[in-house]
């Protein structure tokens, strides 16, 4: 219940309050399934039974006239928000509902869960219902035995009371009770047989003449008839027939010095002992003493020495504190860096189903389910659906549909929430090309970097490790192969320098076709651009590959140095130099450590009076009140200045130079390696001379002159700045604190009626863009108006406060009619509530319009004047149809007129990179009459609306260029058929090709495998060819690949495969049908509850070995053990009110040669509380494999077998002793109560 237990609970005193207004109630709104709608419940929860109750408003009496409950222990999640499928059937209406005042419970004790879902009244209701019932989920969970009991005493009861407050015989005279008859019937429904002179001698005279049974009789005949009065004398007595044991003299129980309590000290010698607990050694008596007063939670006895009395020693052995299930493998434990392959990873068939294979009901709360149970392998098969998007249902069959958008996102949501080792998406693809690709582009938008797109490491050998993969989904898919006349020629270099962006549109292979463009540069040069923004014509990166032309502004930074005496005809390199000797002189970069500490000043202009004005200012701060500033008598030194007895002082830090390093010191035989180090010194230790001693303290704060400029705006947001430099000149600027960050700031400005914003980020003193950093955010802005800050515009025209208020003023003076204004889209930008209303979109694929209102387009299409909203389709201009509809999913913007800005990009400069396609692209070349420019390159593609031109200042590279770029559209069109034709014969699209990078889906073959790919079988061809034909070949694979081995077709019922052969042999993903209560669904719940539940095992290292053989008994590796059971005693054991006969069936499930059942009790005709005390051994050979199951059956008249609960256990991880077997039903989950009394021994066998 990891949503539970990950919760911090808040204050007692705080939570007390929230439960209490839980106890007294709640109006709610509850919603209902197809056949009635929402309606106004009283919701209350009842403590004593640990229940949530709901009941009619109009109910004088809800607690006992309710209309529904839920037991707090059956709940698994609890949702803020619509999610469920009772606020999708009642959407339309739901409407009116806030998200923050609903909430969804999920309960059930079936794979299958129940969904509650309500509206409260406020949102403080919604959290409050939401925060209380986690927190009694985790409470009731964790509760002792002894209040499990009575909780589930007083249910029944109080449920015996309801029933007879209902009959006939109940009036105002004659209350509710509970009567002797009542007893008796309840004894009946949970299995506990006696005469009726023996039950009635249970009971006072008193009891007998009035028959009213109050809650204490209750609750003290039940315990009293739950302990046999001779059963302490079992544990003493090793030897079978439990009737016979409990029938002869009782032996004195040896923990027990007055036989009637268990003290601390007893306690710990039976740990010690019998329990053969190593750590029972280092237990102090006062951590025993505190168990039992957790345990008992008896105000009586919380005193130093608390003791157990012989029944409550009884309930511990019973309870899940004593559970045979070492709780240290509650926890990842095993190592997590080696190889997928060498996992057992937990796996499911059709997840998406919740019953049989042919009729039942596809949900996306499957895939919830199935994830929180710890599944890592989850099946989608997807089909053609509406809107280009697939369905997700079991193919020609009747099981409903889901959409596949819904559940990509319920994945999301719950993907990580058990484990954060990897999901893995297994992808049955029946999809059209169009739809695979648009499944493509959903799966990178909904997972966005959860989605692995690239590999862990290039050069890798083997397939990456689960620690590698943490939070990270990975698709199983089929994968385009390789185009092999692509040649390798080309470097690395070029397309790494322009910061490794690029086109290609959609789910374009972010790891593997990037790699593969970069092996494909045809040509690269500088050439020049004509800018969009200033018109003029620039020097561009450009890169052509066989695929595409990339472009990158990268070099403005070379071309922009200063602009006033830069010469445009001057070389890169050497205008790169200008730059930066420009930067050198105008900027503060410094590496040294004490530059952007705060009590660094630098070099302030007023000089030694300066810094006693900032002493005089700052002198409330104390004696040691400091500053460091670089002296203005001694170049090259610097001058600590300090407060000292109501005056400043000043002393000069000399440097010398020792061995070619820089030393400071204040006092001459004192030194230090760095300035930084010398002032922490002083501010740990005294600062010594003959006129004083003084300890450093604070600092004097760093002046903020930029607060008295013009252009800086303390209040003005962002929204605010945008209105307001809409309409004024290009450079305009303000500066104002940034809204994101405490410790920036941002500079907004003008570009061509476009405002950007470039962030500033303040570290120590300093404030710096990129890998500048400036003393001052004056000198800041003042180096940008002698320097462009973005492309060709300087900050030359600041806004003072007043300015940009006379603007806003005109802003809303003309709000109503520009925002009405349809022919200035550009100003309504501005004028409405949404700053975003109108952009610029690239369409990521094609589209063909179904109705008359809707934009069709192709792929690559600049749709312009696109108005946004939160609905799945907006509305754009393409091709001379104005304002029509368009899907959002298959449009990606690419343009917005008050998109935040931030001018570094990784690679510290102002450059950016765009693309081009070039398949399909006619160039031609024509003179030109512009200044500095001979030619133009012009290149026209069926998806642009105008054509790129490229500028040239030279004839022959400018027909070198025209014919590199014919040859690669030619190129590019030959490789777009051949795409094509791979894509209709493999029938998979590109985008989902490039998408996978493991687990890619092959057929098997017996050799040259590879370890990216992975074949799947059904559980009959998987049989036939691990098992009968090619065991040894098949060893061998899995050392290093991995297959999936799923139910064969056949199972109609969802009926799961034995997978025990199949993970023996080396097999990782083992897919079964989770929404299945059988046997296999059980022991593969069993494995994967080892290692923290985490989905992945780690395989025993003996099967990396050449000469392991599953099925030899004698393999290299295998320690064998003798396992010694004595199944003592059991509680609860009824099966749906019926009377029980039960017995116990021991079996162990592992190695061909270990499995088998072991042993089967006798039949006892007691389920309330049965003993057998009968005795099991057998060896196991190969403890590593070996799972440990119990199963209770319930013999009949006919002496024919039912199945009442069972348990299993991976071998490995059982604890010795005496010890409680937590039973639980056919989906795993605990049955309330219900568990076996067993005393375990585990021996190795030493080899003769």
């Amino acid at each position: 219940m990891s949503c539970f237990s990950a919760m911090n609970a808040p204050l007692l005193g705080e939570m007390e309050q929230t439960i209490g207004m839980l106890e007294r109630g709640t109006i709610v709104t509850k919603l209902y399934g197809k056949q009635r709608r929402p309606d106004r419940r009283h919701l209350m929860l009842i403590r004593e039974t640990r229940q949530l109750l709901w009941a009619t408003v109009a109910a004088q009496a809800p607690r006992t006239d309710y209309e529904g409950a839920i037991q707090l222990r059956e709940i698994k999640e609890i949702r803020v928000g619509k999610h469920s499928k009772e606020f999708r059937l009642f959407a339309d209406d739901c409407q009116r509902f806030e998200s923050s005042k609903c909430f969804v419970i999920l309960y059930g004790s079936h794979f299958k869960l129940k969904s509650f879902s309500v509206v409260a009244l406020s949102e403080i209701e919604a959290d409050n219902w939401v925060r209380g019932l986690r927190y009694m989920v985790r409470d009731t969970l964790g509760a002792p035995y002894p209040l499990q009991i009575d909780r589930w005493l007083r249910r029944e009861y109080y449920q015996m009371e309801n029933v007879n407050s209902h009959s006939a015989k109940a009036s105002e005279a004659s209350p509710a009770q509970v009567t002797i008859k009542d007893f008796k019937l309840f004894l009946a429904g949970v299995s506990c047989k006696m005469t009726t002179s023996k039950f009635m001698e249970c009971f006072t005279e008193d009891v007998r003449r009035k028959h009213d049974l109050k809650f204490d009789d209750f609750s003290r005949l039940y315990q009293k008839l739950l302990l046999p009065i001779s059963f302490p004398s079992v544990m003493c007595n090793p030897v079978g027939g439990g009737g016979g044991a409990l029938a002869g003299a009782a032996a004195p129980f040896p923990y027990s010095e007055d036989q009637q309590t268990v003290r601390p000290a007893e306690l710990k010698r039976f740990l010690e002992t019998e329990q053969r607990d190593i750590s029972a050694n280092e237990l102090s008596a006062a951590a025993i003493a505190t168990f039992i007063r957790d345990f008992v939670q008896d105000v009586e006895r919380d005193v130093q020495e608390p003791y157990l009395s012989i029944p409550e020693f009884m309930d511990v052995l019973f309870s899940k504190q004593n559970d045979l299930w070492n709780s240290k493998y509650d926890s990842v434990f095993m190592d997590m860096n080696q190889p997928l392959s060498s996992y057992w990873i937990a796996s499911s068939h059709n997840t998406y189903l919740t019953g049989d294979q042919f009729s039942s009901e596809s949900s996306c709360e499957a895939y919830a389910r199935a994830l929180r149970m710890g599944c890592r392998c989850i099946e989608l098969d997807c089909w053609n659906g509406p809107d280009n998007l697939p369905y997700i249902f079991h193919g020609h069959t009747m099981t409903s549909k889901i959409k596949f958008m819904d559940v990509i996102k319920t994945i999301k949501d719950h993907a990580f929430t058990t484990s954060e080792y990897p999901v893995i998406l297994s992808i049955e693809q029946n999809c059209s090309l169009e739809q695979q690709r648009n499944m493509a582009q959903a799966l990178i938008e909904v997972f966005g970097d959860m989605l692995l797109t690239q590999p862990c490491d290039r050069n890798e050998q083997h397939l990456p490790s689960p620690y590698q993969l943490r939070r990270k989904i990975i698709l199983k898919h089929k994968k385009l192969p390789q185009f092999d006349e692509i040649g390798n020629g080309g470097s690395l270099t070029h397309r790494s320098s322009l910061g490794g962006a690029g086109g290609g549109g959609a789910g374009g292979g972010p790891g593997e076709a990037d790699g593969e463009n970069m092996r494909k540069v045809v040509k690269d040069g500088l050439l020049y651009f004509k800018d969009p923004v200033d018109k003029s014509w620039n020097l561009y990166q450009f890169v052509l590959t066989q695929q595409e032309l990339i472009y990158s502004s990268e070099i403005n930074e070379s071309r922009n140095g200063n602009s006033e005496d830069d010469d445009f005809g001057l070389s890169s390199s050497c205008s790169l130099n200008n730059n930066m000797q420009q930067k050198q002189k105008d900027t503060s970069a410094n590496d040294e450590l004490h530059f952007g500490e705060n009590w660094f000043h630098g070099k302030l202009e007023g000089g030694r009076k300066e810094a006693d004005d900032l002493l005089k200012k700052y002198n409330h701060l104390g004696d040691g009140t400091f500053l460091v500033r670089e002296s203005a008598t001694f170049v090259g030194d610097y001058s600590l200045s300090f407060w000292r007895r109501n005056r400043p002082n000043h002393c000069r830090i000399k440097l010398k130079h020792e061995n070619g390093s820089i030393k400071y010191y204040l006092v001459e035989n004192f030194v230090f390696d760095s300035l930084y180090s010398l002032i922490v010194y002083y501010r740990n230790n005294m600062l010594r001379s003959s006129e004083f001693s003084i300890i450093l303290k604070e600092p004097v704060p760093q002046p903020k002159k930029h607060e008295d400029q013009e252009w800086f705006h303390p209040n003005t947001t962002k929204e605010q700045a945008e209105q307001g430099l809409f309409k004024l000149d290009i450079g305009s600027f303000l500066v104002r604190p940034s809204v994101q960050s405490v410790n920036a700031f941002v500079i907004s400005f003008t570009i061509n009626r476009k405002i950007k914003h470039c962030r500033i980020m303040q570290e120590g003193r300093l404030y710096g863009i990129d890998t500048m950093n400036f003393e001052s955010l004056v000198s800041l802005i003042h180096y940008y108006t002698r320097n462009p800050l973005y492309r060709n515009v300087k900050l030359c025209h600041p806004v003072s406060q007043e300015l940009l208020r006379q603007a806003l003023a005109e802003v809303n003076d003309q709000g109503d009619h520009r925002s009405h204004d349809g022919g200035n889209g550009a100003a309504s930008n501005y004028m409405g509530s949404n700053l975003e209303e109108y952009v610029t979109c690239k369409a990521l694929y094609s589209y063909k319009a179904n109705k008359p209102d809707e934009l069709s387009f192709p792929k690559h299409a600049i749709i312009t004047n696109v108005q946004r909203d939160n609905s799945m389709w907006w509305i754009g201009d393409y091709g001379g149809m104005i304002k029509k509809h368009l899907p959002a999913n298959y449009v990606k913007v690419i343009d917005s007129a008050t998109e935040d800005y931030n001018s570094i990009n990784e690679d510290g400069t102002d450059g950016r990179t765009e693309s081009i396609e070039i398949f399909g692209a006619v160039a031609s070349l024509f003179e030109s009459n512009e200044p500095g420019i001979i030619f133009k390159l012009q290149i026209q593609t069926p998806t642009m609306q105008n054509p790129f031109v490229i500028g040239f200042d030279n004839q022959e590279t400018a027909y070198e260029w025209i014919k590199a770029i014919q040859d690669a559209a030619l190129f590019a069109s030959q490789l777009a058929t051949e795409r094509r034709k791979k894509e209709r014969t493999a029938r998979v699209a590109k985008e989902m090709s490039d998408l996978i990078i493991y687990f890619r889906s092959v057929p098997f073959r017996e050799h040259s495998w590879i370890f990216q790919e992975m074949s799947s079988f059904p559980e009959t061809k998987a049989e036939k060819q691990f098992f009968q034909q090619n065991t040894q070949l098949f060893l061998s694979y899995h050392r290093n690949q991995i297959s999936r081995v799923y139910p064969k077709g056949q199972r109609l019922d969802s009926s799961n495969f034995n997978p025990m052969p199949f993970w023996n042999i080396g097999s990782q993903m083992i897919a079964l049908n989770y929404q299945t209560g059988d046997r296999a669904m059980q022991l593969n719940q069993a494995k994967f509850r080892n290692n923290g539940q985490c989905g992945y095992i780690l395989k025993p290292a003996f099967m990396k070995t050449d000469s392991f053989n599953p099925n030899d008994p004698l393999s290299d590796g295998l320690s064998e053990v003798k396992v010694s059971i004595r199944l003592i005693a059991a509680r609860h054991l009824f099966r749906g009110g019926k009377s029980n006969n039960p017995q116990i069936v021991v079996e162990i499930v592992g190695a061909s040669f270990d499995t088998g059942i072991k042993y089967r009790t006798k039949v006892n005709e007691n389920g309330f509380n049965p003993v057998w005390n009968e005795m099991c051994e057998f060896t196991v050979r190969n403890p590593q494999f070996a799972i440990l199951r119990f199963e209770v059956q319930d013999e009949d008249m006919f002496a024919e077998t039912h199945f009442i609960a069972q348990a299993c256990y991976p071998l490995a991880c059982v604890r010795p002793g005496y010890r409680s077997v937590i039973l639980r039903n056919k989906f795993s989950e605990e049955l309330e109560l219900s568990s076996l009394l067993v005393n375990v021994k585990i021996a190795s066998v030493t080899s003769p």
